[in-house]
């Protein structure tokens, strides 16, 4: 089990993996997203060589708000396009695996649509990804939609494409980690740990939302042994190197 962190949304990508080898992790699970970060602002150079200088694996990571589930196939193709330009930097950092996130239609369009829409979308990316040596993992979201049997269905529909279990998302709407656990424990290649508190998801430190930690882990164990990022969004960045200590503390006693 290797545990890493991912660097935060909006501030300096260099400097945060800096913190996060600094700090002991053993990979950085980069995101590298639009919103702030164009493909030629990324210092890839600069990247690798601090990825290098710590001894860090990484792990690619997108946008999570790409509509790739979207009812109109001009706005699915632009969400695939715009991901894909980002394939050329993570195979440069030496990524092998990359995550992309389920985006659902409208309301008013059934699952089984909303199904559909994302694995035309995963297909081509799939496709795209494959040609920089990149395999892409399917991150479920926190919306009601992302149940074991949507997941389950985008997965059936799109040959290739892995998955990555989140804590906090598999644990709002009444769902639980370990039924996805079970259910993609073949295809899961990578897993995000936070908390969420009821149905809200807040990316919150171990311990202090709803999300009942201990046993996910006790179930996940059984089944894996790979790569789990601390995926903490909090101002106070000693909450995440705590969330580890607990963390390891639960996996040593499952």
């Amino acid at each position: 089990m290797k545990i890493g962190a991912c660097n935060y949304s909006g501030k300096n990508v260099c400097e945060e993996i800096d913190w996060i080898g600094r700090h002991g992790f053993e990979f950085v699970d980069l995101l590298l997203m639009a919103d702030g970060l164009k493909p030629e602002k990324i210092e890839i150079d600069r990247i690798v060589r601090l990825l290098r200088k710590y001894k860090l694996g990484v792990l690619g990571h997108t946008s999570w708000y790409l509509p790739f589930g979207s009812s109109i196939k001009a706005i699915r193709q632009a969400a695939v396009e715009e991901c894909a330009k980002y394939f050329p930097y993570f195979s440069v950092a030496g990524v092998r695996y990359v995550a992309v996130h389920a985006s659902w239609p409208d309301k008013i369009f059934s699952d089984e649509a909303g199904v559909e829409f994302q694995a035309e979308s995963f297909r081509r990316l799939v496709e795209l990804a494959g040609k920089h040596g990149l395999s892409l993992m399917y991150e479920h979201t926190d919306t009601p939609k992302d149940t074991v049997e949507n997941a389950a269905r985008v997965l059936s529909k799109v040959p290739g494409l892995l998955f990555n279990l989140d804590f906090g998302h598999a644990s709002v709407y009444g769902r639980k980690p370990e039924d996805f656990i079970r259910a993609f424990h073949k295809k899961l290649v990578h897993v995000h740990v936070h908390e969420s508190k009821r149905d809200v998801d807040l990316h919150l430190p171990v311990g202090v939302g709803d999300t009942d930690t201990a046993g996910a882990v006790a179930c996940l164990k059984k089944y894996y042994n790979g790569t789990i990022t601390l995926e903490i969004f909090s101002r106070y960045r000693k909450s995440i190197l705590l969330s580890r200590d607990i963390f390891k503390d639960l996996w040593q006693k499952s």
